[in-house]
């Protein structure tokens, strides 16, 4: 898994080419993911604009601020240190 609850995360290699770059926060795992393929889903919010995809409906285009991405799409945001790590400092 590349991503897990609670991460901040950008979005790469989508089918839809818009969606690539955005940041989005990783919601829960989607509990009905593997109905469209085998791999694990996860259900992100985005931290921007809106997400473009299809309806499950109509498979019209829409826009939306919640959607269900691949795990494989997913790239986790590292943070900082905690602590401010400061080794060798010179005093005067």
């Amino acid at each position: 898994m590349n991503v897990k609850a609670g991460d901040l995360a950008y979005i790469v290699g989508t089918a839809v080419p818009e969606n690539n770059g955005h940041i989005v926060e990783v919601l829960f795992r989607d509990p009905e993911g593997t109905i469209w393929d085998s791999e694990p889903r996860w259900v992100v919010k985005s931290a921007g604009p809106k997400l473009l995809g299809a309806s499950e409906k109509t498979g019209e285009q829409v826009e939306a601020v919640v959607g269900s991405l691949p795990d494989a799409c997913l790239r986790p945001i590292s943070g900082v240190p905690v602590h401010d790590e400061q080794h060798n400092e010179v005093t005067a």
